[in-house]
């Protein structure tokens, strides 16, 4: 572990203590903190995946609090519209994302675009997991990088992380 990724570990698991609520702003300082660290990733840690995003798990709390990953997003490559079952801290480490915000209301049989957000080097944002629904999308010809923080256990990172929602193509 290197001493930018342990600095995330800690800070981190002040933020969001176990047996209690998870900090967001103290869950956004820790990542922010780590953002602009060259050690945080390891070489392994940056590549891609000509097919689609890449996870790479950083970090896994041993008792299945929260998981940092590590996401490489290769040019044109973007995760489904989706909300989150759990608690997220997000922040770009390299290249610049597309966060596109949804919202769906009663009657509507798909989610709707509400607004877009830009976001580069350094930018974080937190999502409690309630009604956020997004996607991140690298539009971009250069690879992008973003750590996230999860709530939930390494176990649960493919299973317990993501509600996706159908859109028209």
């Amino acid at each position: 572990m290197t001493p930018a990724l342990k600095k995330l570990v800690e800070s981190t698991q002040a933020a969001a203590p176990r047996g209690g609520a998870p900090e967001p702003q103290a869950l956004l300082s820790a990542i922010r903190g780590s953002l602009f660290d060259l050690d945080l990733l390891a070489d392994e840690h940056r590549r891609a995946n000509p097919d689609t995003y890449t996870r790479h798990v950083l970090y896994a709390d041993p008792h299945g609090l929260f998981t940092i990953l590590a996401i490489v997003w290769s040019p044109g490559q973007g995760s489904p519209v989706h909300a989150h079952h759990t608690w997220c801290a997000v922040g770009v480490y390299a290249g610049e994302l597309t966060e596109t915000f949804f919202r769906i209301t009663p009657g509507d049989v798909q989610p709707r675009v509400v607004r877009e957000v830009q976001r580069g080097p350094g930018d974080s944002c937190f999502d409690s997991g309630r009604d956020g629904i997004h996607r991140i999308e690298n539009r971009s010809c250069e690879l992008a990088i973003s750590i996230h923080v999860y709530g939930v256990g390494a176990d649960r990172i493919t299973t317990g992380v993501n509600r996706v929602y159908p859109v028209a193509a």
